[in-house]
């Protein structure tokens, strides 16, 4: 089954207004990102998308997803094992966050 063509058109400052379906396709709402991502064709591609906040960044650096990945991994094998409850789990990262905070100052 072909999917429908949807149209769009563009104003002279270069803005578009995506239609509903393409937005409801997309899971888009109001103030979201979307990627422009150039294909191997030369044509775009439309790419939800989503900001990481300053703080966070480091959890997305493909050393840190290794790391992560490995745990899991391990974890599953049963190689590891969980040695704090979730609540001492957080209070743990608390007061790391605590500490970078005062040093950043």
């Amino acid at each position: 089954m072909a999917s429908p063509i949807s149209y769009l058109s563009v104003d002279r400052k270069g803005r578009a207004t995506l239609p509903e379906e393409v937005r409801s396709s997309l899971g888009l709402e109001a103030g979201d990102f979307v990627l422009l991502e150039r294909t191997e064709r030369g044509t775009y591609e439309l790419v939800p998308a989503a900001l990481v906040p300053r703080d966070q960044l480091w959890f997305h650096h493909p050393e840190m997803q290794r790391r992560i990945r490995k745990a899991e991994n391990d974890l599953a094998a049963g190689r590891a094992k969980v040695t704090h409850s979730p609540e001492a789990a957080q209070a743990l990262l608390d007061s790391f966050k605590g500490k970078r905070r005062r040093g950043r100052r």
